[in-house]
């Protein structure tokens, strides 16, 4: 039984999602930097600490106590695995992402550091469990880490309180019982007469087997310009832009199956999945470093063919902006039911039939652009990855930084063939202006649960 003066408080239901979540699939967050310079790894222990000190939950892991999920204080500090590169050998973004947490009393985040044998250049790695940091704050806290290094802990606040259940944050009209209602009608009224979504039978969701398969692709220079030009040009945000990319290649695996019937109608309802940052949403809005799960959630349907092509970016970004001011991606989490769900072997089996019984589709999480000042020069690339779950396709992570937009395409080799798999990338190469840097993958081993037997504490 955990102390009860450990117990820092129960998980709100943001959180309690991606515990289950995480539970059934295993995704982990992963933020990763490309440093022009080699590490002292007692350096790097130190900065850790850090901001263990300022960030509390930082210090804890999820338990069961009296039947409720909570936060419990552990004594741990974050665990550092050196991955050592030789000459010309990729960033083990796949490896990564199929290392499992540390056992008790580390906290559920890790740190891995890749150097290169010819200590040119290394990869540092922050790997979380969803439950209580999204992608947002990872980077956060990997800028911060990375700074810390350079300037020393002066760079960093003071101490944070644990932060307030987010549930707790959202305004008042969306916290009313009648506020889901609401935008479920309004949901059901833009779909109404809408075919279903489209099934991908080249990717076997059901299969037991996981292989994390990862590949990172670059957009800059004069691609970058003329991507952005391409999204002003249409009306559409660079992130809408992003989805109707990723959704394209998609479409076009249908046209590459010689057993559809349908591949001549060049025209399909795929579900997209787009992350939203709610920081600015919540009030009073989050400070842009507090360590906190503060993303929304979203799955669209968007018609996908030839003549929405130019217009599809544009279509994305208004519904994306539609859905966040009605409080779609607030309320994600309640059209979920996560409450429903207890932690128990029956509570995951039926939340994992949920996920089996939601349509499939492809995921796209974009940070944008995010501002360098503050970091050192060795700093060259942030990027972001995660496993995806057994109904994503893919889990595309996007970030613009220092000149560079960087797509980090994460599939699950175990459920689609590599030539499926190679294609699909490849579409999105070709559509986004993009070089191909590498391809990475690695099996996950063990149950989809990670944390190891589920028991009561």
């Amino acid at each position: 039984m955990a102390d009860a003066a450990a117990v820092v408080r129960a998980l709100d239901p943001v959180e309690r999602y991606f515990w289950l979540l995480t539970e059934i699939s295993d995704p982990r967050g992963v933020l990763f930097a490309y440093v022009d310079r080699t590490l002292d790894e007692a350096q790097l222990a130190g900065a850790l600490r850090a901001l263990q000190r300022r960030h509390p939950l930082l210090n804890v892991r999820i338990e069961v106590v009296d039947g409720e999920l909570v936060f419990v204080r552990v004594p741990g500090e974050i665990p550092i695995t050196v991955l050592p590169r030789g000459a010309g050998e990729p960033v083990p973004v796949a490896q990564v992402q199929a290392m499992p947490f540390a056992p008790a009393p580390h906290p559920l985040v890790r740190c891995i550091y890749a150097p290169t044998e010819s200590g040119d250049g290394s990869a540092l790695f922050v790997v979380v469990h969803h439950a209580f940091l999204d992608a947002n704050t990872t980077r956060i806290l990997l800028q911060n880490l990375v700074r810390v290094l350079d300037r020393g802990e002066d760079v960093l606040g003071a101490s944070d309180a644990v932060p307030a259940p987010m549930h707790s944050r959202y305004p008042e009209a969306l916290r009313k019982p009648r506020a889901a209602l609401d935008v479920l009608e309004a949901i059901r009224a833009e779909r109404e007469g809408q075919p279903e979504p489209s099934t991908f039978p080249f990717h076997h969701r059901l299969a037991q087997a996981r292989v994390a398969r990862n590949d990172l692709l670059i957009v800059g220079g004069d691609a970058l310009t003329d991507l952005l030009a391409r999204a002003k040009s249409v009306g559409s945000s660079v992130t809408g832009l992003i989805g109707a990319i990723v959704l394209q290649a998609g479409a076009a695996l249908f046209d590459d199956d010689p057993d559809d019937a349908d591949a001549d109608a060049h025209s399909r309802m795929l579900c997209l999945a787009s992350a939203t940052d709610l920081r600015p949403r919540v009030e009073p809005p989050l400070p842009p470093d507090e360590v906190a799960v503060a993303i929304g959630m979203l799955c669209t349907p968007y018609l996908v063919s030839a003549s929405t092509q130019d217009s599809l970016g544009r279509t994305i970004t208004d519904q994306i902006v539609r859905e966040v001011e009605r409080g779609e991606s607030h309320l994600f989490y309640r059209f979920a039911r996560v409450a429903s769900y207890p932690p128990t072997e029956a509570g995951l089996e039926s939340f994992g039939q949920w996920i089996d019984g939601s349509p499939q589709n492809i995921t796209v999480s974009s940070l944008g652009r995010i501002d360098d000042e503050g970091d050192p020069p060795w700093l060259r690339r942030l990027s972001a990855s995660m496993f995806p779950g057994s109904n994503q396709l893919c889990f595309t992570a996007t970030t613009t930084y220092r000149g560079e937009l960087v797509f980090n395409i994460s599939t699950d080799a175990a459920k689609m063939s590599p030539e499926t798999i190679d294609f699909f990338v490849a579409g999105i190469a070709a559509r986004a202006g993009a070089q191909h840097e590498q391809t990475t993958t690695c099996p996950i081993v063990g149950a989809p649960r990670g944390e190891g037997p589920l028991t009561e504490q």
